[in-house]
């Protein structure tokens, strides 16, 4: 049997990967281009495109870490406190 500080140790870790994914996720989702100016005087600028996928992704991903350190502190909890 999987002792209960295991468990908690792989869930830590486990929100840890999910954090940085959401991470690179969140950065993945945005893309800028920048479009030069077509007639002299004229100001140039720059588009961002924003991927809803990937702000998606990004969103489960950090959903997941927070049920993941949820769930870590409750096994924590349920196992110092009193009469357990």
């Amino acid at each position: 049997m999987i002792s209960g500080r295991t468990v908690v140790t792989a869930e830590a870790l486990a929100a840890l990967v999910a954090l940085a994914l959401a991470g690179w996720c969140a950065s993945s989702a945005t893309v800028t281009t920048r479009f030069e100016p077509l007639v002299v005087d004229a100001p140039a600028f720059e588009s961002s495109h924003y991927s809803g996928a990937w702000i998606a992704g990004a969103t489960a991903l950090a959903t997941i870490a927070g049920l993941l350190v949820v769930d870590a502190v409750r096994r924590i909890r349920a196992h110092t406190a009193p009469g357990a």
